[in-house]
């Protein structure tokens, strides 16, 4: 009884290991007491070290020092920046160095329904103005859209720098940008008709950005705050020569 019972058992473990597709160890199916050693569980690999953050942030623009028929709207002026940073520690005080690389996409929706216009005078000069849109249209939305690629650079401090998924922390530094695209979008509808007009332009936006940022959290969560220090345009509508922006909102650490 007890031969039947070991040849049940072998050959259990035996339909176990083929279903798991590994061959049973031979020595072992003559020897029982190494038959029942547990199982060796496969580890999945473990995760890269990627030195460094990838964040996320997403915010709500405000301009300062513009005209009244250019108050932007809350909902749709908003900040989407994708930035890379590189951690740099700097020894054991808590404290890294971040420089980066990323792109800023900002959104000014007109509370007004108004829009910008970019046209060349008899002297071939460049006039950005501010236009009234279409009394008969039912506008949706009227927006001033600029891309930028930016450089970020932060001194960033963990509370807790051997746990810095739970720690709190604050960081100080700026950005450089350079903006790449422009355009005005406008979405409206008109006898029943939904209609979309979009216009590449640069509307006397400068081309070069720098500011100051802040940014305070637990782990990858944080708020932040960045505060312009060059004018938004160079060459826009009347009125804006010292218009700055600010940029209120959330961070996310994707890793």
């Amino acid at each position: 009884m007890k031969k039947i019972s070991l040849y049940i058992l072998i050959t259990l473990i035996s339909i176990s290991a083929y279903a798991t597709g590994t061959e049973p160890d031979k020595k072992a199916s003559l020897q029982p007491s190494k038959m029942l050693q547990p199982m060796k569980i496969r580890e999945r690999a473990a995760r890269p070290d990627i030195p460094g953050s990838l964040i996320i942030n997403l915010g709500w623009n405000i301009l300062q020092d513009t005209p009244d028929e250019m108050e932007l709207g809350n909902y749709g002026s908003r900040s989407l920046e994708i930035y890379y940073l590189h951690d740099m520690p700097i020894g054991n005080t808590g404290l890294e160095f971040r420089p980066g690389i990323g792109v800023g996409l900002d959104r000014f929706k007109f509370d007004n329904n108004i829009t910008l216009n970019q046209t060349i005078n008899g002297d071939g000069e460049t006039i950005v103005s501010t236009a009234d849109l279409d009394e008969d249209w039912d506008v949706k939305k009227s927006q001033l859209v600029a891309n930028y690629i930016d450089i970020p650079l932060e001194l960033r401090f963990f509370a807790n720098p051997d746990d810095k998924r739970r720690s709190f922390n604050v960081s100080i530094g700026g950005k450089v940008g350079m903006r790449f695209s422009s355009h005005t979008k406008i979405k409206y509808s008109e006898e029943g008709e939904n209609i979309k007009l979009k216009s590449k332009k640069d509307f006397g936006l400068n081309r070069f950005r720098y500011g100051v940022t802040g940014r305070l959290g637990i782990g990858g969560f944080n708020l932040f705050y960045y505060q312009g220090l060059s004018n938004l345009f160079d060459g826009g509508p009347d009125g804006t020569e010292d218009a700055t922006k600010i940029t209120v909102g959330l961070t996310f650490t994707a890793f």
